[in-house]
């Protein structure tokens, strides 16, 4: 609002302004303070001092040169036009007349139109404020008249604090927790907390017994699935099926709305999302308390897990719209969550490897289901397990201990890692397809596979692809280079061979090799994911 302080301070005061923003957002209530502003005895002002006569008389309502305006009730052009021959005549104690006119979209197409005259043409004593909820709705002919406020939603902290206040000014005792319910309730509305807060006291006779806690408010109002919403959150990233199972039966035995249960699990997800990219943004959703939890449990979740919770859960909340059962599509989702080892797919089967990956570069945390410090070490993917055994003494190993860390491959110094690459993967393709459109199907299939040398080895399902990936290789690496910042080499390579672009093989599979897909050939590449990749393809 500095620009209306200004304004105010300055004396240039404009003759209409729009004031737009969610319900409950202060718009209302900001236009009536900049009445006084405008016709305070020591104004123009921004801080009107509400002691003299013409702020005490726009305070209880009996201005006669501040009108307020209902235009949901008033939006016809007859209205509008006993509107208009009001403000041709001069105000009669006060230094402007102004018009506050709420719900200003649910003026009629005549009715704008007629008003419209007005805003052209407005005489000098005239203010005009317009609040609304919904200023797209409006002609653009009115909004380029006026000057235009956006009103945001208000943060749950600052809600809780200004409750807070109003409680103890009112003798309400009421716990912490409680206010945080109404709050989140109120999505951002002051004026809906508000009117809870008072719903809440009388329910509870404002808490002369006892303070009101969160049960209170929930007897009060009913159950918007949040809780459950936060228990089955935590119980799947637990990886505890039986209790995130008994949270959907104890949410459904309550009455809770499954749809809503979905989104409210979406949103808990969204929140560990948030608190792992920028912790900070977590400030005006929720609670101090709760954005502490986020945070903890964020820190304890890998990336790639929440992001996998958040895709299933969207696609439960998509497939109950169409199968007409909620809860079954929610079960579906939580039990391929929790058994994502057991799921066959290649999402399930990526968002492995992007574990493991985290897990090997010290970037994430073990989740915190997990197994004593004495327990061996993570057994690998079961598509590894599946290899044949004899495969194994192919490429002998040093023997692993149970406390032995996953190091990852060497890099070069100043070089980016192999993981880097990958992140950027989906960027570098997309350079590529920008200055060679016909490319876009050879690399929709192709992986990252290794990074040594300043050379990227880039796999290819077969041999077609990599003729022609390689005949455009100067694009990829030049798509390499404005995206690393840094130049590399690439090599493209089909089953176990590499050609480096400019050179010769880099690698060609000897007569004592192991065959390519083995455990071993994978161990060769120093990539899970490329040895997956050929599993499934060979499946």
């Amino acid at each position: 609002m500095r620009t209306l302080r200004s304004a105010l301070s300055s004396g240039r005061l404009a003759h209409a302004y729009l004031f737009s923003g969610p319900r409950g957002s202060g718009k209302t209530s900001a236009a009536k303070i900049l009445a006084r502003c405008i016709e305070c005895l020591s104004g123009p002002t921004p801080d009107p001092d509400n002691t003299c006569e013409n702020c005490l008389a726009i305070l209880s309502g009996t201005a006669l040169d501040v009108q307020e305006i209902d235009a949901a009730s008033n939006r016809g052009i007859d209205e509008i036009r006993a509107l208009r021959d009001s403000v041709k005549f001069a105000p009669a104690a006060m230094r402007y007349k102004v018009f506050v006119i709420d719900e200003a979209h649910m003026l009629t197409r005549e009715g704008a139109n007629a008003f419209l005259k007005t805003l052209e043409e407005p005489p000098p004593h005239a203010v005009f404020i317009l609040a609304t909820t919904a200023p797209e709705a409006l002609p653009p002919t009115i909004l380029s008249r006026c000057q235009r406020y956006a009103f945001r939603r208000i943060a749950i902290p600052t809600m809780i604090e200004r409750m807070t206040e109003i409680a103890a000014a009112e003798g309400i005792r009421i716990e912490r927790e409680a206010l945080a319910a109404i709050a989140y309730r109120a999505d951002g509305g002051l004026r809906d907390a508000l009117t809870m807060l008072e719903q809440v006291a009388a329910f509870a006779g404002n808490g002369l017994t006892a303070p009101i806690g969160a049960e209170t408010v929930e007897e009060a109002f009913g159950t918007t699935g949040r809780a459950f919403a936060r228990s089955l959150a935590g119980a799947i990233l637990a990886g505890d099926a039986p209790g995130a199972l008994r949270a959907v039966d104890e949410a459904s035995d309550a009455g809770t709305d499954m749809h809503g249960l979905i989104r409210a699990t979406i949103g808990e997800y969204r929140h560990l999302l948030v608190a792992r990219l920028d912790p900070e943004l977590l400030s005006r959703d929720l609670a101090p308390e709760d954005a502490a939890h986020a945070r903890r449990l964020a820190e304890a979740t890998p990336q790639a897990k929440i992001v996998r919770g958040l895709r299933l859960l969207a696609e439960a909340l998509a497939g109950s719209r169409l199968s007409g059962n909620p809860r079954l599509e929610l079960e579906t989702a939580v039990l391929r969550l929790v058994a994502q080892a057991d799921d066959p797919t290649l999402d399930a089967l990526a968002a492995r490897v992007a574990e493991l990956e985290e897990r090997s570069t010290g970037t994430a945390p073990p989740p915190a289901a997990k197994a004593p410090a004495a327990s061996k070490a993570p057994s690998p993917p079961p598509a590894v397990k599946a290899a044949p055994a004899a495969a194994a003494t192919a490429s002998p190993a040093p023997a692993a201990t149970d406390a032995a860390p996953i190091e990852p491959p060497p890099t070069e110094p100043g070089a980016p890692s192999l993981q880097q690459i990958r992140s950027l993967w989906d960027q570098i393709r997309t350079r590529v397809y920008e200055e060679k459109a016909s490319l876009r199907a050879p690399l929709s299939r192709a992986t990252v596979d290794a990074f040594e040398n300043g050379v990227v080895t880039i796999g290819l399902v077969d041999e077609i692809n990599e003729s022609l990936v390689r005949e455009k290789a100067s694009v990829l690496e030049a798509a390499l280079a404005d995206v690393l910042r840094t130049k590399l080499r690439v090599a493209v390579r089909s089953g176990a061979r590499a050609r480096v672009h400019g050179g010769t093989s880099a690698h060609r599979a000897a007569p004592n090799d192991p065959p390519a897909g083995s455990p071993a050939s994978a161990d060769d590449e120093s990539d899970l994911m490329a040895y997956a990749r050929k599993r499934l393809n060979s499946e």
